[in-house]
C-alpha cells in the first residue's frame, strides 16, 4: 500500500464470454449426454411428461452451401424438450438458469411439494448442455401461478465471436451479452406450467441409430426396480424416421442364466460368493465398507440364455451391457453405453480390463446386466465428475468398483462349475453309451451261443451293435481331442494376455531406464575427463550399469517367452524342482545357502514345462537376494495336493517383506532389495506366468515364523 492511501483496495473475478463454452460443448463430451442432462433436469423440476421432439436433422432434410459444395444440417433443424413440470419464473432464469454453478439443488436437495423427488442435479452446469446440439435455444416456460408464458431468446454464437487484433484489449465477460425475452400470450402455451427448450440452428446431423442410441440410454433412467409415484415418462418424436410420441419403456430382463440379489441393513453388507458345496451363489453378511451401503442386482446370461435375449430382442435397443449405476432411483451413468461401437465403450468400472488375465474364465459386461443402487445420503463420497463420464476418484470410489468385481468372482466360479460340470457330463454319457452297447451285444452274442439257430436272425443286431459302438468310440475319440485342443487354444490365448499385459508395462520401463542411461551418458559426454566431477562419474556409471542389468533381465524373460511351446505334459515335481536346485548348487554353496525340498516323490502334474521353470527359477532367485548377511541361510520348496490344486510354496529365513507391500511386490520393476540387485522383475514374471496357467501367487504368513518371506502359488489340479 502506498503512503497516504487509507482504505483496503477491493478486486473482484471476472470471466470472459467463452467460459461457457469450456463447461458446456467442449466439457460434456458427447450430445447423447448433453440431451440426457438436459432430460434429467425435468425430472428435477417435477415433471411428470417428457417429450423429445427432433425436426429435419436426418441427411435427407440437409443442405448444399452454394460456394463451398458443403453439406450441412438444414437450417430449419430443432431439437425440443418439453416437460410439463413447474416451470421457472423470470427471476429463476435470470438469478438460477443463466448463472453458472447455481447451488440451488445443493440448498434445496428435494424438489416441491407434492412431489418431493431428490433432485439428481446440483452442479449447476447441465443447462449449457444446449450449447452442444445447437447454435441457439429459445427457453418457453410458466409457473403455475404466472398468467403469461415467458419465452427468452439466446443466441451462444454472441457468446463467442472471434476478436479482431484491434479489439483484443478490450475483454468482452460473460455479464456483457444480453439476452431478448418477451412474454406470449395464453393461447400461444400448452398447459397449466411447464417449460420447453427449442433448440435450433443444430449443429450435427441425427441419423436413425443416434436416436436409438439416445433412446437406449433414456430407457434406463429410472431403475427398474424403482416406482415413482408420480410417473416419469418420456416420448420421443422423430417423423424423418417414423417416430411419433414413441414411448421410452424400461429394459426388459428375459432369460438370464442366473441371478442374484444383495443389500444392506444397520451396519451390514451382504456379499455374494459361490458355494462349491451346493454348486450355486450364495450370500453372507459383512461389515459395511468405506463407500456405503449397497444394493445390487446382477443377471447373468450364458451363451444359450444370450442367444435367446438377442434373438427376441434383435429389433430393438435392448443390450447385454454390463452394470448401470442409479443414485436414489435415477442413473448415474447414462455415459458408458453412449457410443455407436460398443469396442468403444468407457469400461469405466474395469470389468472388461480384466479379461486379459483369463479370457475363458472372467466375466464380461456382454455377460451381465447389473442394476447398482446408491443414495446420495448413504454414499456421499461417490461423486459424479463435472463431465458426467465417470465418478471422481477418489478412495470410496476405488473399493466400490473392487466390491463390484467381489461380486462378480462369484459368477465366474459358477461359469467354471457348469463348463466343467458340463463336459463332465459328455464324457460320462458317452461312457455310459458305450457300456450299453457292449452289453447289448455280449448279451446278443450269449443268446446266438445258446441258441445257434438264431444267428442268422439275430446277425443284424451285432452288426447294428457293433456300428453303434464302433460310432460312440469314435465320438470318444473326438471328444477327447477337442478337449485337448480346447486346453492348447486356452493356454496359447492366456499366454498371449499374460505377455501383452507385461508387454505394455515392460515398454514404458524400457523406456524410461533408456532415457536415465541417455541422460547420464550424456553427463559423460558433456563433462568428462573433468577431475572436478568425478564423484558424479563414479556413481552415474553405478546407476548405468544397474539400469544394464534390468534391461538384460527383460531381454532375457522376452527370448524365455519366445521359446515357449503351448503344449502340456506329465512331470514329476520332485524331480523338476530338485534338479532346479541341483543347477543352483554352486551359487548357492558360495552363499552357504541350504536348499531343502519337500515334495511327495510321487506327485506328476500336468502342466507347460517352460511356464514352470520360469516361476521355478525366478522364486528361488527372488530367495536369494533377501539372505545376504542372515546366518543360517535357508530356501525351502514344498508341495501338496489339496482337494483339487496343486499348493506349491517357496520359502527364506531372509529379511522378509512388510505386509502392506505383499501385493505390491508382484508390480513390475517393484522390488524391496534394490540394494542387493533386485531388479523388481522376477516376482512379476511369476505373476503372469502363474495366471497364465489359471493359478494365483501371494504372499503369505512365513514359514519361519517371524522372519523370511513364503511364497504360495496355487494352481488347478488335475488327478
Amino acid at each position: 500500500m502506498n503512503e497516504g492511501d487509507s482504505e483496503d483496495k477491493k478486486l473482484k473475478w471476472r470471466f470472459d464470454i467463452s467460459t461457457f463454452r469450456l463447461i458446456g460443448r467442449e466439457l460434456i463430451t458427447d450430445r447423447i449426454t448433453a440431451l440426457f442432462e438436459l432430460v434429467k433436469n425435468c425430472y428435477d423440476a417435477n415433471a411428470t411428461r417428457v417429450d423429445v421432439v427432433f425436426e429435419n436433422v436426418s441427411y435427407d432434410n440437409a443442405v448444399v452451401d452454394d460456394t463451398t459444395k458443403e453439406v450441412r444440417v438444414n437450417p430449419g433443424s430443432k431439437v425440443v424438450i418439453e416437460d410439463n413440470g413447474y416451470g421457472m419464473s423470470f427471476e429463476d432464469i435470470r438469478d438460477k438458469w443463466m448463472v453458472i454453478g447455481t447451488a440451488s439443488k445443493r440448498t434445496s436437495p428435494f424438489s416441491p411439494r407434492p412431489f418431493g423427488r431428490r433432485c439428481v442435479g446440483e452442479k449447476g452446469i447441465g443447462r449449457f448442455a444446449v450449447d452442444k446440439l445447437g447454435d441457439k435455444v429459445n427457453i418457453v416456460t410458466k409457473k403455475e401461478e404466472d398468467d403469461r408464458w415467458l419465452n427468452v431468446e439466446i443466441d451462444w454464437n454472441s457468446y463467442f465471436n472471434e476478436v479482431s487484433p484491434d479489439e483484443r484489449e478490450h475483454i468482452r465477460l460473460f455479464t456483457d451479452i444480453e439476452n431478448k425475452y418477451d412474454y406470449l400470450d395464453r393461447n400461444e402455451g400448452s398447459g397449466v406450467s411447464g417449460t420447453k427448450l427449442i433448440v435450433s440452428s443444430v449443429r450435427e446431423f441425427w441419423s436413425k441409430d443416434d436416436i436409438s442410441r439416445f433412446y437406449k440410454e433414456a430407457n434406463k433412467i429410472v431403475s427398474p426396480y424403482t416406482l415413482l409415484n408420480p410417473p416419469f415418462k418420456i416420448y420421443i418424436t422423430a417423423r424423418e424416421y417414423g417416430w411419433v410420441e414413441k414411448p421410452v419403456e424400461p429394459d426388459k430382463i428375459d432369460f438370464a442364466t442366473e441371478e442374484a440379489e444383495i443389500t444392506y441393513r444397520d451396519g451390514i453388507q451382504e456379499t455374494l460368493y459361490f458355494d462349491k458345496d451346493k454348486g450355486c451363489i450364495a450370500k453372507k453378511d459383512g461389515p459395511l465398507r468405506i463407500f456405503g451401503g449397497i444394493s445390487l442386482k446382477i443377471f447373468y446370461f450364458d451363451e444359450n440364455a444370450r442367444r435367446n435375449y438377442y434373438r427376441k430382442y434383435k429389433d430393438v435397443n435392448n443390450r447385454i451391457d454390463g452394470i448401470k449405476i442409479y443414485r436414489d432411483g435415477i442413473i448415474a451413468t447414462p455415459f458408458a453405453e453412449a457410443e455407436a461401437n460398443p469396442d468403444r465403450k468407457r469400461d469405466i468400472l474395469g470389468i472388461d480390463k480384466r479379461l486379459w488375465q483369463d479370457i475363458f474364465n472372467r466375466i464380461s459386461t456382454r455377460e451381465i446386466i447389473g442394476i447398482l443402487d446408491i443414495t446420495k445420503d448413504g454414499n456421499p463420497k461417490i461423486i459424479d465428475a463435472t463431465n458426467r463420464q465417470d465418478f471422481i476418484d477418489n478412495r470410496e470410489y476405488r473399493e466400490l468398483k473392487e466390491f463390484i468385481l467381489e461380486q462378480l468372482r462369484a459368477f465366474e466360479e459358477l461359469k467354471i462349475y457348469k463348463r466343467e460340470l458340463k463336459r463332465a457330463s459328455v464324457s460320462d454319457e458317452l461312457k455310459t453309451a458305450k457300456e450299453n452297447v457292449d452289453t447289448f451285444a455280449h448279451s446278443v452274442n450269449r443268446v446266438i451261443e445258446t441258441n445257434p439257430d438264431l444267428k442268422k436272425d439275430l446277425q443284424p443286431l451285432v452288426e447294428q451293435a457293433t456300428k453303434a459302438g464302433t460310432s460312440v468310440k469314435k465320438a470318444i475319440e473326438e471328444q477327447k481331442k477337442a478337449e485337448k485342443e480346447y486346453i492348447r487354444k486356452e493356454n496359447m490365448y492366456l499366454s498371449i494376455m499374460s505377455l501383452q499385459e507385461y508387454a505394455i508395462h515392460i515398454a514404458h520401463a524400457v523406456r524410461t531406464s533408456l532415457g536415465k542411461i541417455q541422460r547420464k551418458a550424456e553427463f559423460f559426454d558433456k563433462y568428462y575427463p573433468d577431475p572436478e566431477e568425478e564423484e558424479y562419474f563414479k556413481l552415474y556409471a553405478k546407476e548405468i550399469y544397474q539400469e544394464m542389468l534390468v534391461l538384460n533381465q527383460v531381454i532375457d524373460f522376452m527370448l524365455s517367452y519366445s521359446k515357449s511351446g503351448l503344449n502340456f505334459e506329465d512331470l514329476n515335481l520332485n524331480e523338476l524342482v530338485s534338479g532346479l536346485f541341483k543347477s543352483y548348487e554352486t551359487s548357492l554353496k558360495a552363499e552357504n545357502i541350504r536348499s531343502v525340498v519337500e515334495i511327495p516323490d510321487n506327485l506328476r502334474i500336468n502342466t507347460n514345462r517352460q511356464f514352470f521353470m520360469d516361476i521355478l527359477q525366478n522364486m528361488i532367485s527372488n530367495s536369494v537376494k533377501p539372505l545376504k548377511g542372515v546366518p543360517d541361510k535357508t530356501i525351502k520348496c514344498s508341495g501338496y495336493i489339496s482337494e483339487n490344486d496343486l499348493i506349491l510354496s517357496m520359502s527364506d529365513n531372509g529379511i522378509g517383506i512388510p505386509l502392506e507391500k505383499r501385493e505390491w511386490v508382484f508390480g513390475v520393476f517393484n522390488t524391496t532389495t534394490a540394494e542387493s540387485g533386485g531388479a523388481g522383475i522376477g516376482l512379476y514374471v511369476v505373476k503372469t506366468r502363474v495366471e497364465s496357467l489359471k493359478g494365483k501367487v501371494e504372499v503369505v504368513d512365513s514359514e519361519f515364523g517371524k522372519v523370511g518371506t513364503t511364497i504360495k502359488i496355487t494352481l488347478p489340479f488335475k488327478k
